[in-house]
């Protein structure tokens, strides 16, 4: 057998880390969280009657007319506050009810609220995504002066809080460089590259000054969803505008999985960054760790780039730059941590070895996918093996042999192609996202007593699963998704 040439294993990693259906693959994640969406909206329709008829049916349209609305940075971050003040049951917030009895969501046509008062409209990479340019905001009825207001805070809550930052306004030149960009970044990881562009919907141009220096590039996570901003210099070269924009829209994929289940159990552990004075939590180190293994493909694809890239966009750099260490850290006064494959390998020997046990099945999986899968061309990269996480003790239920029913009132959407169903439980509520197991029990859980739910359990599950069947009950019962016959 001929050995695999740097070009086909780079393109195998590219295709295996952009295909994966629960972290890499951008449709398969965007459809879970339309179906996160539409339960959401059905739920606050039960909370909020008076907006009953608006949130169902906006629960119910197409996924391209869905899509642009509920990813617009405005309405997704009103929804997600409506969501939390639910689940924290500390009131009902009505945020993304206003805006929609305002009617600024009513028109179903593929275009966004804030998107549509955008002037002149630019939309980069059209053939790829329904992704839009912050251009200027021209408004004229009071819904559109709020939801341009709106927009315009939560851009001021994203950077410096000195008043330094400022949004740029792009010309033809800038918005030509953010489409090369797109283009190169698709070209050259057609898979991971091409799969960041869908989870973007607005990109915009600032400057501003940090602490650490000059504002290259900021992504928005629940303060402004679905958001990137480059600074204007970073168009300036086609290769480091397109890492940047790999860089930036990595984040925003990983924002989109976590709304779909958790990676961390105890995610504010703090975490030392050699590279960094104040430590981070450990859900900022995955999305560190995300990014630079990613960017360790890319450094790779860029070194072996074609002579027609080469000749369409010119010479990759030659040596890598990452952000330089804060003064004061450790790297700062010893060196080291200067490459994306350094700073990845510390990541995920802390994710992996030092806090694997502080990580959901989710993480593991998450961790075991992303530095496997970069590791033929990341030497080192791989943890030593790591022990095994402990098992949490199998909750202690005893079954009620009068059987189990569903709860009542949850709500429900299910996601056959994948497997999975989500639920909004009313005691906690909550979405919980029930696997093909967890949810073939839920099915069953129809008010059969038990000697019933067991007999038609391992005629399902097949010989063998037997055992799964009381742990199985016990989440649904804590999760408040299933309670027994007669309560």
């Amino acid at each position: 057998m001929a050995p695999v040439s740097n070009v086909e294993l780079i393109s195998d990693i590219d295709l295996a880390l952009g295909s994966n259906r629960r972290f890499g693959s951008a449709e398969a994640i965007e459809a879970r969280n339309l179906a996160r969406y539409r339960l959401g909206l059905q739920v606050l329709a039960r909370y909020h009657p008076c907006a009953a008829g608006r949130l169902s049916r906006l629960s119910l349209a197409g996924d391209a007319e869905l899509r642009p609305l509920m990813y617009d940075p405005v309405l997704r971050n009103a929804f997600e506050n409506d969501m939390t003040a639910l689940e924290r049951q500390d009131g009902e917030a009505a945020d993304l009810v206003a805006y929609l009895e305002s009617g600024v969501a009513d028109a179903l046509d593929g275009v966004g609220p804030c998107e549509r008062l955008s002037r002149p409209a630019v939309r980069p990479w059209p053939d790829r995504a329904v992704s839009w340019v912050w251009t200027d905001l021209e408004t004229g009825s009071e819904s559109e002066t709020a939801l341009s207001a709106r927009l315009e805070e939560l851009l001021a809550g994203t950077l410096s809080q000195d008043g330094s930052g400022s949004r740029v306004r792009p010309d033809a030149g800038l918005l030509a460089g953010l489409r090369q960009a797109a283009e190169l970044l698709a070209e050259l990881l057609p898979h991971t590259g091409a799969g960041v562009l869908p989870h973007v919907s607005l990109v915009g141009f600032v400057r501003d000054e940090l602490a650490d220096g000059t504002l290259n590039s900021i992504s928005g996570g629940d303060p402004l969803p679905s958001a990137l901003f480059l600074a204007p210099e970073r168009l300036a070269d086609p290769w480091t505008a397109a890492e940047t924009l790999f860089h930036e829209g990595l984040h925003l994929k990983l924002f989109d999985v976590l709304r779909t289940g958790s990676m961390a159990a105890e995610s504010e552990q703090l975490i030392p960054i050699p590279w960094r004075v104040q430590p981070w939590t450990l859900t900022r180190v995955l999305f560190a760790m995300h990014v630079y293994a990613h960017l360790v493909l890319f450094r790779a694809a860029a070194a072996q780039a074609s002579p027609a890239l080469r000749a369409r966009y010119g010479e990759p750099p030659a040596a890598e730059f990452v952000d330089l260490a804060t003064p004061g850290s450790q790297a700062a006064a010893g060196g080291g941590y200067t490459t994306s494959l350094e700073r990845a390998t510390y990541l995920a020997q802390q994710a992996s070895q030092v806090h694997g046990e502080l990580l959901t099945p989710t993480g593991r999986q998450f961790v075991d996918w992303l530095i496997g899968g970069v590791a033929p061309i990341a030497p080192g990269i791989l943890p030593g093996q790591a022990p095994a996480a402990p098992r949490r003790p199998a909750a202690e239920v005893t079954l009620e042999a009068r059987g189990y029913r569903r709860a009542e009132p949850v709500q429900v959407c299910p996601i056959p192609e994948q497997r999975q169903l989500v639920a909004f439980s009313p005691a906690p509520r909550s979405f919980r996202w029930l696997n093909d197991h967890a949810w073939t029990i839920y099915a069953l859980c129809d008010g059969r007593d038990l000697s019933s739910l067991r007999e038609r359990y391992s005629q399902v599950a097949g010989p063998g699963a037997e055992d799964r069947l009381s742990p199985g009950l016990a989440g649904l019962l804590h999760a408040g998704l299933i309670v027994p016959v007669g309560s």
